[in-house]
């Protein structure tokens, strides 16, 4: 099966993890950055039904505001997304890429992000770096 790749005019981030691809014909596209987890922004829905959530941790929370305005900032100038799957949500889950660095990897690179570990952490090495150098959540 070839992958369905969105081309993003705009990637407007709602949090570290997830927003709408806006394509050239206006169409948005709900995405889930595929692979990891960001703490939640308000008005923290997903802390409501499931508070136990490492994205409503205290630490995550600490980070939530600088994970998603550092998502913004990357993907200022558009985002190719190449959907993987389908959340629960309807949301495409996809790797997003911008001048083709993976915005996922750098945010968990940056302590902005954990790897999702329930999705085959595929960003243990990014994570276990920003460990170690002590980047953002890891402070």
């Amino acid at each position: 099966m070839t992958p369905i790749v969105l081309i993003c005019a705009t990637l407007l981030m709602s949090d570290g993890d997830s927003g709408r691809c806006v394509t050239d014909d206006g169409v948005r596209h709900r995405v889930r950055l595929a692979g990891i987890d960001a703490g939640e922004v308000a008005p923290h829905t997903r802390c409501r039904q499931r508070p136990d959530v490492w994205a409503c941790s205290p630490a995550a929370r600490t980070t939530a505001d600088r994970a998603k305005v550092r998502a913004v900032q990357l993907a200022a100038s558009g985002a190719r997304c190449t959907i993987t799957d389908t959340d629960r949500y309807r949301r495409n889950v996809a790797v997003c890429t911008v001048n083709g660095r993976d915005l996922g990897a750098t945010l968990v690179r940056e302590g902005l992000a954990i790897s999702e570990t329930n999705y085959g952490d595929p960003y243990r090495r990014e994570e276990r770096q920003a460990r170690e150098q002590g980047r953002g959540i890891w402070q």
